[in-house]
Order: C-alpha cells, then sequence, then structure tokens
C-alpha cells in the first residue's frame, strides 16, 4: 500500500541549549482524494511535546504540527539522538473529527528524529 502522506522534513534537527525549548515543524501532505486521519507518537513523550498529535487532513491538502524538544535542565553529551517518533496515518470517511482517532484506527508510517 502507498504512503497516504507525504512527511517534511523526514529528519527533525534540535538546538539543545539548556533551559531553552527547541521547536520543529513538520508538514503533512496528503496526496490522495480521501480524508486521512494521523496520530503522532514518539518513543519519549517526557521529552517532547507535539501539537496538535492528531488530526483529519482533507483530500489534496496540507496539514502543520510542532514537535517541541522540552527545555533540558543540565548540558547534553555530543550524541546522536536516537529518539524515534511514528506517524499512523489511515483513510477516514468524510465528517471524521478528532474526537474519533484512535490507535486502533490507523495503519503505521515510521517517521524518526534526529538532534
Amino acid at each position: 500500500m502507498a504512503q497516504l502522506l507525504e512527511i517534511q522534513p523526514q529528519e527533525l534537527k534540535f538546538v539543545a541549549e539548556v533551559k531553552k525549548q527547541s521547536s520543529c515543524s513538520i508538514c503533512l501532505t496528503n496526496n490522495t482524494y480521501h480524508n486521512v486521519a494521523f496520530k503522532v507518537k514518539t518513543t519519549t513523550p517526557k521529552k517532547y511535546c507535539v501539537r496538535p498529535n492528531v488530526g483529519v487532513i482533507d483530500p489534496k491538502s496540507t496539514c502543520e504540527f510542532i514537535v517541541t524538544m522540552q527545555a533540558q535542565k543540565v548540558a547534553p553529551p555530543v550524541m546522536v539522538c536516537k529518539d524515534k517518533f511514528l506517524i499512523q496515518s489511515t483513510v477516514v470517511p468524510v465528517g471524521t473529527t478528532e474526537k474519533d482517532i484512535t490507535s486502533s484506527t490507523v495503519a503505521r508510517i515510521n517517521c524518526t528524529v534526529t538532534n
């Protein structure tokens, strides 16, 4: 099955500064002629805030969401970040709202994040 959503960018780059949040914007593009619901998950939910983390994208439309890395209390060591995000998506009927989206209604599309 082809991907329902195009994800840009494929990798996120955060500037990790002590006591400062860092944000990245992600754009999802629905290239289909159907409404597509999405849900965003992360391997480290205490480290990142995703808003909105669920939504419905109209056919041939785009949706932007923001991933914010929470402020760090101490300077992080220089290392490669292995945190990941999962963007789940599925075709939904017209009229579906964010309240209707559950984990069991979406298929998986992977997107990783790096620092």
